[in-house]
C-alpha cells in the first residue's frame, strides 16, 4: 500500500481549493535533484527525505534493525543517545538525526518562503518524536540561509490528533458525502 504525504493550506480559515486535482502534495516537492526514486515516478521528492518513514527506515538500516523495530524503540534509542566512551553508535545516530532534520527543514523552508504561514503543523508519527526533533528543526529553520524573511521565532505545532489525523479526516470526509 502506498502512503500519501500531502498537506493542507488554510487561508482566512478556509481550506485552499485546488479544484478537481489533488493539491498540497508537499511530499512530492523535489528537494534533491536526481535524488532517490519516488513511488510517484519522480526523483528527489520531499517524502523520500523528510518523511518519518524515511527517517525510521534510515535509522533501522544504520543500526542493523529490521522493519519490525517499532518507532517507540527507535525514539528511546535517540533519546538515550549520549556521547560516552561506551556508546559506539553516538556519531552514527547523531548524523542520521541531523540529516533528517536538515532535509525536513529544506522542505518546510520552501513552504514557509512560498506561503509565509502564521504557523506550521506537523502530524503523523513525528508527534511521537517531538521531544528529540522539534527544537532541532526550529533551530535549523532559523539559520540565516533557510528563510527569505528572517525571524526570531517560528511556530511549529504537532497535530493534537497525532498519527490518527488522516484516519479521522477520511471518516469526516466520507460523512460529508
Amino acid at each position: 500500500m502506498e502512503q500519501a504525504y500531502g498537506g493542507a493550506v488554510i487561508i482566512d480559515n478556509k481550506l485552499m481549493n485546488t479544484g478537481t486535482l489533488p493539491g498540497a502534495e508537499f511530499g512530492h516537492m523535489v528537494i534533491q535533484k536526481d535524488g532517490i526514486q519516488c513511488n510517484c515516478g519522480k526523483r528527489g521528492c520531499f517524502e523520500k527525505y523528510g518523511s518519518m518513514k524515511a527517517f525510521k527506515d534510515n535509522l533501522r538500516k544504520a543500526l542493523g534493525y529490521d522493519e519490525k523495530t517499532r518507532g517507540q524503540e527507535l525514539f528511546d534509542i535517540i533519546r538515550k543517545n549520549k556521547n560516552t566512551p561506551e556508546n559506539k553508535n553516538y556519531d552514527l545516530i547523531e548524523n542520521i538525526v541531523q540529516e533528517y532534520v536538515n532535509n525536513l527543514a529544506i522542505g518546510i523552508s520552501n513552504l514557509i518562503n512560498i506561503f509565509e504561514p502564521q504557523a506550521i503543523c506537523i502530524g503523523g508519527s513525528f508527534v511521537y518524536f517531538e521531544e528529540v526533533l522539534l527544537n532541532r528543526l526550529k533551530q535549523e529553520l532559523l539559520k540565516p540561509n533557510m528563510l527569505f524573511n528572517m525571524r526570531d521565532n517560528i511556530i511549529i505545532e504537532t497535530a493534537i490528533l497525532g498519527n490518527d489525523a488522516g484516519i479521522i479526516g477520511a471518516v469526516c470526509h466520507e460523512e460529508a458525502f
